[in-house]
């Protein structure tokens, strides 16, 4: 029997993995981490979409925004009426179809300011939107300046030749303000403005701002004819004289005096009319 030490190889132990279940409890598989996320981010969506549809309904089909109240600044002539039918007509038509202008953020201002200055020539107007539903409207009409007459009708315009329609010319106003006189073959009115030389009225306001000085020269009408750079005033006390817009009024006015102080005197019912175009000659023109 020995006595000596037994000797032992020694093994490396290989573990088997496959038949062991390693899936730890803590941890999610892929696919379910996949599968989490999708549902999530559906969730997500339909509450954007939830609330988007929530502002929509709130910005454009409730009555938070709704045009309830239109006031109108700054008429003096025209009614409010005339004015505000015309906007609350406009609410009624299309703006993104299948909505209407009645809601305030859909209101074209833009396209109403065109349509009352095509209706009524203002001189300026101004729509904003007051929140949450009302139109503030300012006009300011523009001023009567002269009547035009022509073809038998008189029109209001203002003093760079716009014609007003807004209302019949009361004939009160005739004696109000002063009167000019289309004597042309044709209408100088065209998309409601004189087709006339500024110069024209130029002239004839500073004809009217130094003849209503004097008594003798208190006019009746103005006159615009075919003859080129004339304008003819019919004085109150019946004489016609023929004016040069090229010269100066002042100095055509003392001639004016002059001739009728010197030559013409109380013979008025004799004289047709009296030239002053022509520098220092004037003409005299007998009946």
């Amino acid at each position: 029997m020995s006595t000596g030490k037994r000797r032992f190889k020694s093994y490396r132990i290989k573990k088997d993995y496959q038949t062991k279940n390693l899936k730890n409890p803590f941890f999610h598989s892929h696919k379910n981490n996949k599968e989490t996320r999708k549902i999530g981010i559906g969730f997500y969506i339909i509450g954007i979409l939830v609330i988007i549809l929530f502002v929509l309904y709130g910005l454009f089909l409730s009555s938070l925004f709704a045009i309830k109240t239109i006031k109108i600044n700054g008429l003096g002539r025209l009614p409010e009426s005339a004015i505000s039918q015309r906007l609350w007509d406009q609410t009624d038509k299309k703006s993104i179809w299948p909505l209407k202008q009645k809601n305030l953020l859909l209101f074209k201002t833009k396209d109403a300011e065109a349509d009352l200055m095509a209706n009524f020539n203002f001189s300026k107007i101004k729509i904003n939107k007051k929140p949450f539903n009302s139109l503030s409207v300012d006009i300011e009409e523009r001023p009567y300046a002269f009547i035009w007459q022509e073809q038998g009708a008189n029109y209001y315009s203002d003093s760079k030749g716009f014609i007003i329609r807004d209302s019949a010319v009361n004939p009160d106003d005739l004696k109000k303000f002063p009167v000019i006189e289309n004597q042309t073959p044709n209408s100088l009115i065209e998309n409601d403005y004189l087709k006339l030389d500024p110069s024209y009225l130029t002239f004839i306001f500073a004809v009217k701002s130094i003849a209503e000085k004097n008594p003798e020269t208190l006019i009746s009408k103005f006159i615009i004819s075919q003859e080129l750079n004339t304008v003819k005033v019919q004085f109150q006390n019946g004489l016609l004289a023929f004016f040069s817009i090229k010269d100066d009024a002042a100095k055509q006015i003392d001639k004016f005096l002059i001739v009728k102080k010197e030559k013409i005197k109380d013979n008025l019912g004799s004289i047709n009319y009296v030239d002053l175009r022509y520098g220092d000659k004037v003409y005299i023109g007998n009946k």
